[in-house]
């Protein structure tokens, strides 16, 4: 396939790490000769809740470590309020943590609660001792002397609840004073670099929050994936989980379906029915996109998603949301929204969006139509790292994990009939999602 590869002026200043200060920085500390802005006097954290059976008080909006690599953008969150921190060992190869500890300096440790994880899959060994060394290694990386909560990260399944090394080496370091609390994370059933996920992720954190010794969660909750995350939040509650959210805002208006639009047409080739009703798609898309922007007046998606953030604040056994922050310009846009509910006019931007736009989001951890796939094409990983690169503004983190992905062939979809579509319960156009991902993901 022939694609008409997109490079934006902020997808290169983020890829070569020349963003400018409000749009970012890629370094660790703070930049000579660069000056740090001020938090805005009136933006503060509005809003704090108690993170379960922790009992530490959290604010509502945290910061997500997954691109940190700017600690100057964290010491302002931190000033701003901002006392929930969510990294892992791998972030960022590590720079999370190290812009973590330079964040850190100075300040009153007892005042922030911080989390970090580690994946049993790969990082170096998951026996007991070498889970303590790479936790010691997070440690020294973050420039502290113990970690709130340590988390097994994207648990793979059930049995890594019980986890017998996991849960030996948490408890040795929890008794050193190291380590407080046990948590985990899940972002559902999705194929990565270090192997299949192929439980449902109301499974696994089901079975923590009846396992009895985890005190944390993070997992996905949406406005239009509430049925999945309303029974994990119960569970959680239930069990005196303190719950921490992820991919909290699927609005997208597809920039790029115009151009993946336009690249199909100057291609000049004569469509099969498959590729004629891709092209269909997204014309459909096209005009349904226009009319909710015409009709609500959005100008921008981000007033859009500000009310996805307010309608997870609004459920109070949510305490946190940990968006991924790396820039001024993202730290104050969370901020705003902190101690917010939704409103009447928020709640009918949603209902709208829902109606009108809703069967173009493939949703996070469903993994409804995968099954019916002859050519094993890992819907759900595709689509959420084309929501990194569409909805979040990662597209270099996107397309590199994009291009570690296997059994991704993409191609195939442009003369399927369809397997994914009949599956699909939402009705969601797959693949014309899917081409359009990797019309965004790839150099073809």
């Amino acid at each position: 396939m022939t694609s008409k590869k997109r490079f934006s002026r902020r997808g290169f200043m983020r890829s070569s790490g020349m963003a400018a200060v409000g749009g970012g920085m890629a370094a660790t500390g703070r930049m000579p000769g660069l000056a740090v802005p001020e938090p805005k006097q009136d933006l503060k954290i509005m809003g704090y809740r108690t993170l379960g059976r922790t009992g530490f008080e959290v604010s509502d909006i945290s910061y997500g470590g997954g691109t940190l690599n700017n600690a100057n953008v964290l010491q302002v969150a931190l000033d701003m309020g901002v006392n929930y921190i969510d990294t892992a060992e791998h972030y960022v190869n590590g720079q999370s943590e190290r812009a973590v500890g330079e964040a850190l300096k100075g300040r009153d440790r007892s005042k922030i609660f911080l989390t970090t994880k580690l994946n049993l899959r790969f990082g170096g060994g998951s026996t007991k001792e070498d889970l303590k060394r790479r936790f010691f290694q997070c440690l020294d990386r973050c420039q502290t002397e113990y970690a709130d909560c340590l988390m097994i990260h994207a648990a793979p399944t059930v049995e890594s609840v019980k986890h017998e090394d996991f849960h030996a080496a948490f408890q040795e370091l929890k008794a050193d004073g190291k380590v407080r609390f046990l948590g985990l994370s899940n972002h559902g059933i999705e194929q990565s670099w270090w192997g299949q996920q192929e439980v449902p992720m109301e499974n696994i954190i089901g079975a923590a929050a009846e396992d009895g010794r985890f005190d944390v969660a993070l997992f996905v909750y949406n406005f239009l994936q509430k049925e999945q995350g309303e029974s994990i939040i119960a569970a959680c509650k239930s069990s005196g989980m303190g719950v921490t959210l992820m991919k909290t805002d699927p609005i997208n208006l597809y920039a790029g379906i115009r151009d993946s639009l336009a690249a199909s047409e100057q291609a000049g080739r004569r469509p099969s029915a498959a590729r004629a009703q891709i092209a269909q798609a997204y014309e459909d898309y096209i005009s349904r996109a226009d009319e909710f922007k015409t009709r609500h007046g959005v100008g921008s998606e981000e007033e859009a998603r500000s009310a996805a953030i307010r309608f997870c604040l609004t459920n109070m056994d949510v305490h946190c949301v940990c968006p991924s922050i790396n820039t001024f310009d993202e730290l104050e846009n969370f901020v705003t929204l902190s101690g917010q509910k939704l409103t009447v006019d928020d709640d009918v931007l949603l209902s709208s969006y829902e109606d009108t736009l809703g069967q173009y989001y493939c949703r996070h951890a469903c993994n409804e139509c995968e099954p019916a796939c002859p050519h094993q094409v890992p819907v759900n990983t595709i689509m959420r790292y084309n929501h990194y690169f569409d909805a979040q503004g990662r597209e270099k983190h996107a397309m590199q994990k994009y291009a570690r992905l296997e059994a991704a062939d993409v191609l195939s979809c442009l003369d399927c009939p369809g397997h994914c579509e009949a599956a699909c319960p939402h009705q969601v156009p797959v693949r014309s999602l899917l081409v359009h991902a990797h019309n965004n993901l790839s150099l073809d």
